[in-house]
Order: structure tokens, then C-alpha cells, then sequence
């Protein structure tokens, strides 16, 4: 009975299926489809290409596996387009940050403005070896070109140093769930919230060419905020950037990131996605001001980098953390939430002491760098991890030291990187691998990695099969792109990986891999598809029972495949159509195959030149969570939404963005997600009675 009842559920979905992709070309044919062919296409927006990036990298993140938050990353991809790297300044460092360049092409770029001639306009950089249309269409939108010189030692003391380029931005930003939760039903004596349902953020920074100033505020839904003072969470900083040899003096809130992130890294990162070559061999960041609400991530002190081809940085640290309490003498290990909305919560709101002191020393060679990195941790409470099998190799004590030598080096085609790193618990973790150029039109990469159960990286974010710090992983990867020609392209990699010790809510060393194929069909400018296909296989452990009925613990496949089919449309220069079909399956020894579908179709429309709107209509139904689907949104911007969806239903969004002049922008996003199949949405203090769940977000920047 319940196969047919499922059956029919599907029949019924796919006639809106159906329905939707009438409703399309019903669009396509009578409103707006031009009347001659469009010959020329409007470049995507710097906005349009941010998101891009993002997305792709997003493709198969899965939200539910990591509290990893991107915020920051999306700050900082935001900030470098609205602050683009001028080619005839930036160094090797400053070109590393740049999406779509290696450490090969950022070289290449510094030695022909050195031996040939300055860049007179962006196009002079297909004349640098490595570089074609498609890796300048993809870096368009963080670098420009300036003649400008640079400022001597004697204009420090000169106001207009330090304000060349100057701007000042503020962000206002107000976002809630329309429909009331149960934790703002119940009072807070009997563990509700105890402030409103609004999310409130707000944020004043002056920047220029030398100087960065900031103050971040958040209130998070939930708590409380009685007067301007009682924000939450606080972010503050004053930085000096690019200042001769200085290369950064930061005090206030930053971010460090070292490496391959084995031991340092608090900027954000991605893990393995569509794009294949990059994501394995992170370009390091160095020493960075914080900006973003991230409660729980990066630093609070005092900064510094200092040097040209020899760099010595530095960082103290000192800043309150949230732990749960065991009892007057412990506490577990510091929550990554950064909530403080009940009670309890706020009765344990930092009550632990976190100082970190440390540094790192690299030295550039015409190959390459090199760079050795360490730091000291200290906690003024000790920390006491759990008894469960997959808790017995993290951290416990008040103290731990941690220590990495990490390498980049030019090596014909290959471009070879890695880390090692090694914590005073006893426990080291090696990464290393190579992108190779395997002719004009083929690239790829391989890279092995082998953290031990005891490597105890607490600030780090190595690459791998686990988001979070690097620990008890050991795999190797192998990705290749080609182009079969200027209009198609073909990516994929395959991964295979094990678990020496038990993982998360397993009691047993575990393994498995996984592998993905990308395929990209851009037959016009206007027009583009793409086919992507993963699949994923880990072992889980099961529960069975004996004749004797006496429970015992068996390993079985975790199987998860989906395939995702989507086509782009710039029907007019005002007007973009994206049509997605996305579906997965997940069959597992314990749980028997459910089947997951989603399909979305999407407008961008310019209005005029001020006025922007994005809408989606999107139909998913999964037979469980296992076969859930996600899909990346439009949101306000430094929003990052990736949503996740399951059981039975259809979601919308409206998302507009008006300039009202050249320093006062508006975004507006009304969102709701309407279930078939429940009555109740979520649980605890979050549950929903009934079977919609509406949101609505409102942001005004003010910049000049």
C-alpha cells in the first residue's frame, strides 16, 4: 500500500512538473522571446558573477554535515569585487586571492608587467602566458587597471594617504520568520527566548586604499537588545594595509589563514564541489580584518605582517568564548552557535577565557614559498571531552601548542603544494599534492592527505571528506577539466577515503568514497546547460540483533547519488531565465533507498538600470530526509543562503534590489515554503504549528 500511495505522489509531482516547464516555454514564446535573434548579450553583473562563484563551490555542500559558516568567504569575494586588485600594484600575494588564478598565472602576471610593460587595459593580461578568455571572463570582476605609483615613506604623515580611495559603508539589516515559533510562546522561566523574533545586524566601515575601520553589530533571533550598547555579539577593528613593508597591522577582530589550513585557518573555506582543480590547494590569506557576524570564528587582539620576500607575521589573541558547563570546574569545549537566547544560554555566556598567541615566517623564492607557522592555546577553564568512541581523540586540558611547514613551488607544469602539521598531543597530518597543466586545454589535480585520529587542529580547515578541523582522515583525490572545445567543457574527480578511528556517531574505523562529473554546454553567449552527476558511498554502522535478542553492531553502504540538469537563458539584456531539475537517491543497509526531486524555475529581471527583482518558484518532494536537495538563493547582500529541503512541498522567493541613488540601496526578500505533507515544522523552540514557514528580509546600505 505504501508503494502505491508513493507512486501516485510521484505522478502527481511530475504533472507540475510538467506544468511548470509549460508555464516556461509558454514565457519563452509570448512575452519574451525577441523578435531577431539577440546577437550580443549584457555581461553578467558584478553580482551575478559573485553568486556564480559562490554557487559552484556550493554545488554539493552539504549543510547538514559541518556548522561550517561561509559568511566570511562571501565577505570577502564581496569586498574584493567592490574593491578590485589594481594588476599594475598587487604583488603574488594580493593576485592569489583573485578566484580562478594560481600561484603560476599570479607569477606570470608580476614578471610581464616587470620584463614587457605595464598593463594599459584589462585585455593586455591574454597576453600573459596561461591566461585565456576563459580565465579573464572569470577574474573580470576583482581586478582593474591604474597608473598610479606608489605613495613614498614621506607622505605616512599626509591625511590624503591615508583617505586615497577612500569609502564609507553602512549596512542595515533586519530579517524575521513571520509565523510564531514556540520559543517566543513560552516564557523564558520555562526555557523559551527570552528577547524578540527579529534578526538584527548593522555595520559602519571606512575603507581606503591604506586604512580599514570597522564595527559589526548583531542580534540573532531570540535575544535580547534593550539599548544600542546590548548587542549580543560586537566586531570591531582598525587595520593598516599595504603600507610598504607592512603589509597589514590589524587591531580589533581578524582573521588568520595559513597554508593548506591544516593548522590556521579562520577565513572560510570550501570543500569538494564542481570545482574541481582549485577547492584542493587553498591560496593562503594571511592576516585579514574581520568583518563578518560569525560569532564564534577568527581572532580578537592584535595583528601583523612585516616583510617583502621574507615575511614574519604575528598574532595575539584574547577573547571570551560560550562552553557548556559539566561542573564548577569543567566545561566542554566551545559551542560554534554564538546563540544566547535562553536563560541558560545567557547565564553561561562567555564564561570561558581563550588566548592564542603565535606566528609565522615565509620566504619567497623565484619558485615558490615556503612558510613554517605555530601557535600556543590557552584556556582559563579546562576542557573535558566526552566518552564516546568518536570523542575519545579530541581535545581536553587547558593548554595545546601546535606547529606546520607548508610548501607552494613552480615545478615545469606542475604547480606542487602540501602542509604538515603536528599538535604537542602527539598527533601530525600531511597533505600534499599537484595541479599539473596537461596541455592547453586539459588541467588536473592530485593531491593524498593523512590526518591522524590525535591531530587535535583546532583552528584548522584542512582539505577533505569531514568539514571542520582536520583529524582522523586519510584519502586522495584526483580531479581533471578539459575542453573539448571553446563551447563545451567536462570536469570530474574522484575521491576515495577512510576513517582510521570511529567518526561521528559511529564505533568503528569506517571508509568510503565518491565522485563527481560536470558537464558544460555554452552553444551561444546567451545560452548555456550543464549536466552533474555524483555519487557517494560510506559506511555506516547499523544495529542488528541476535537470536538471543542481544544488540550488536554491523558496517553497511550509505549510498547517495543525484543528478542535477540545468539550463541558462539571457533572453533579452534584461531579462535571465534558469530552469533546474534536480534528484537524488539514497539507499542505505539500514534504511532501505528513498528517491528526492526538485525543480525550480527562476527569472532575473531589470526593470531599469536602478531596479532588479529575482523570483523562484521551486516543487520538491523527498521520501525522507536521506534524500534531501539543496538549492543555492539569491538573498540581501553578505547573505549566503543555501537551503535544504525535504519531504513534500514548494518554496518561493522574491527578492528586489533598488538603487535609489549612487550611495543609497535597498533590498527587499519575502520568502515561504509551504509543506503538503506535515503540520508541525521543526522542533523544540523553533517548531512551527502548522505547514508554512515565511520569512522577510530588509537591508539599506549607505555608502559615498
Amino acid at each position: 500500500m505504501r508503494m502505491k500511495n508513493t507512486n501516485r505522489t510521484y505522478r502527481t509531482f511530475d504533472k507540475r512538473i510538467v506544468g511548470i516547464y509549460c508555464i516556461s516555454i509558454l514565457i519563452f514564446s509570448t512575452v519574451f522571446y525577441p523578435s531577431e535573434p539577440v546577437k550580443a548579450q549584457q555581461k553578467d553583473s558584478t553580482q551575478t558573477r559573485i553568486e556564480q562563484d559562490i554557487e559552484r563551490a556550493l554545488d554539493e555542500f552539504d549543510s547538514d554535515e559541518s556548522e561550517q559558516n561561509l559568511e566570511e568567504l562571501l565577505e570577502f569575494l564581496q569586498n574584493l569585487a567592490n574593491n578590485p586588485l589594481n594588476i599594475n600594484r598587487a604583488d603574488v600575494d594580493d593576485l592569489l586571492q583573485v578566484p580562478g588564478l594560481n600561484f603560476r598565472l599570479a607569477q606570470n602576471i608580476v614578471e610581464y608587467r616587470e620584463t614587457e610593460a605595464p598593463f594599459q587595459s584589462i585585455n593586455d593580461l591574454l597576453n600573459v602566458t596561461g591566461i585565456g578568455e576563459a580565465t579573464l571572463d572569470r577574474i573580470l570582476p576583482y581586478i582593474a587597471v591604474s597608473s598610479g605609483l606608489d605613495r613614498g615613506r614621506d607622505l605616512y604623515l599626509n591625511s590624503k594617504y591615508w583617505t586615497e580611495n577612500s569609502r564609507f559603508e553602512n549596512f542595515t539589516r533586519y530579517q524575521q520568520t513571520l509565523e510564531e515559533q514556540h520559543g517566543f510562546q513560552r516564557p523564558d522561566t520555562s526555557g523559551g527566548f527570552v528577547g524578540s523574533p527579529f534578526k538584527y545586524y548593522q555595520r559602519f566601515r571606512f575603507t581606503s586604499n591604506h586604512l580599514s575601520l570597522n564595527l559589526t553589530q548583531d542580534k540573532d533571533p531570540g535575544e535580547p537588545l534593550n539599548h544600542p550598547a546590548d548587542f549580543d555579539y560586537s566586531s570591531w577593528h582598525v587595520a593598516l594595509m599595504d603600507n610598504g613593508r607592512l603589509k597589514s597591522l590589524v587591531i580589533g577582530d581578524y582573521s588568520v589563514s595559513f597554508g593548506q589550513g591544516l593548522l590556521l585557518w579562520s577565513g572560510g573555506a570550501f570543500g569538494k564541489g564542481s570545482e574541481v582543480i582549485r577547492t584542493p590547494n587553498k591560496n593562503d590569506r594571511g592576516i585579514r580584518p574581520f568583518t563578518s557576524a560569525q560569532e564564534m570564528t577568527g581572532f580578537r587582539g592584535v595583528a601583523a605582517t612585516y616583510g617583502g620576500r621574507l615575511q614574519l607575521s604575528g598574532f595575539y589573541s584574547n577573547r571570551k568564548r560560550t562552553a557548556s558547563e559539566i561542573n564548577d570546574t569543567y566545561v566542554r569545549f566551545p559551542t560554534e552557535s554564538g546563540y544566547h537566547r535562553t536563560l541558560n544560554e545567557r547565564e553561561r555566556r562567555f564564561n570561558l577565557e581563550q588566548e592564542t598567541i603565535g606566528g609565522r615566517l615565509r620566504v619567497q623564492i623565484p619558485y615558490g614559498f615556503f612558510g613554517i607557522s605555530g601557535y600556543h592555546n590557552r584556556f582559563d577553564k579546562p576542557i573535558q571531552t566526552g566518552n564516546l568512541p568518536w570523542q575519545i581523540n579530541n581535545f581536553e586540558g587547558q593548554t595545546i601548542s601546535g606547529y606546520s611547514a607548508d610548501y607552494r613551488l613552480l615545478a615545469g607544469p606542475a604547480l606542487l603544494f602540501g602542509e604538515a602539521a603536528y599538535t604537542d598531543n602527539g598527533g601530525y597530518g600531511v597533505i600534499s599534492g599537484a595541479e599539473l597543466e596537461l596541455g592547453n586545454r586539459t588541467d588536473a589535480v592530485a593531491v593524498y592527505r593523512y590526518y591522524e585520529p590525535t591531530l587535535q587542529s583546532i583552528f584548522g580547515a584542512g582539505f577533505g571528506e569531514q568539514s571542520g578541523d582536520p583529524g582522523n582522515e586519510e584519502g586522495f583525490y584526483f580531479g581533471v577539466r578539459h575542453e573539448l572545445s571553446s563551447k563545451v567543457q567536462v570536469s570530474a574527480y574522484i575521491d576515495q577515503f577512510r576513517f582510521p578511528s570511529a567518526r561521528f556517531q559511529q564505533r568503528q574505523p569506517t571508509s568510503g568514497y565518491d565522485w563527481l562529473s560536470l558537464f558544460e554546454f555554452n552553444p551561444v553567449p546567451s545560452l548555456k546547460f550543464y549536466a552533474l552527476f555524483r555519487h557517494k558511498v560510506r559506511e555506516e554502522e547499523y544495529a542488528d540483533f541476535d537470536d538471543f535478542g542481544r544488540e550488536f553492531r554491523i558496517l553497511g553502504a550509505n549510498r547517495r547519488t543525484g543528478a542535477r540538469f540545468q539550463a541558462e537563458y539571457q533572453v533579452t539584456p534584461s531579462v535571465r531565465l534558469r530552469t533546474r531539475f534536480d534528484m537524488s537517491r539514497s539507499k542505505s543497509t539500514g534504511n532501505g533507498s528513498s528517491r528526492g526531486y526538485l525543480v525550480f524555475q527562476d527569472i532575473r529581471f531589470y526593470v531599469s538600470q536602478n531596479l532588479r527583482v529575482d523570483a523562484r518558484a521551486t516543487l520538491f518532494n523527498t521520501d525522507d530526509f536521506n534524500s534531501r536537495v539543496y538549492q543555492f538563493e539569491n538573498d540581501l547582500l553578505f547573505v549566503l543562503s543555501n537551503t535544504m529541503l525535504f519531504d513534500r512541498g514548494q518554496r518561493m522567493y522574491m527578492l528586489i534590489n533598488y538603487s535609489a541613488s549612487s550611495w543609497l540601496d535597498f533590498w527587499l526578500k519575502l520568502s515561504t515554503t509551504v509543506y503538503q505533507n506535515r503540520d508541525v515544522i521543526s522542533s523544540g523552540n523553533l517548531q512551527i504549528d502548522g505547514n508554512r514557514k515565511s520569512d522577510i528580509g530588509i537591508q539599506a546600505r549607505v555608502r559615498f
